[in-house]
């Protein structure tokens, strides 16, 4: 396997865990006992952003 084939792979990964990240979020924000637990989604969906920024960078 290239590393293009496992950028490819780690992206859509990523991207599949920012979407489950986001639906968690939204469920969330019905619940104000859940605030902080929302805020960590937010903080590991920051990260994962910044991670697929990155990606774009080295696939050009």
């Amino acid at each position: 396997m290239n590393d293009s084939n496992l950028l490819n792979e780690l992206e859509q990964k990523i991207v599949s865990l920012v979407t489950a990240l986001r639906a968690e979020k939204d469920k969330n924000k019905n619940n104000s006992g859940n605030v902080i637990e929302s805020q960590k989604l937010s903080k590991i969906e920051e990260h994962v952003n910044n991670m697929i920024k990155i990606l774009d960078k080295v696939e050009k």
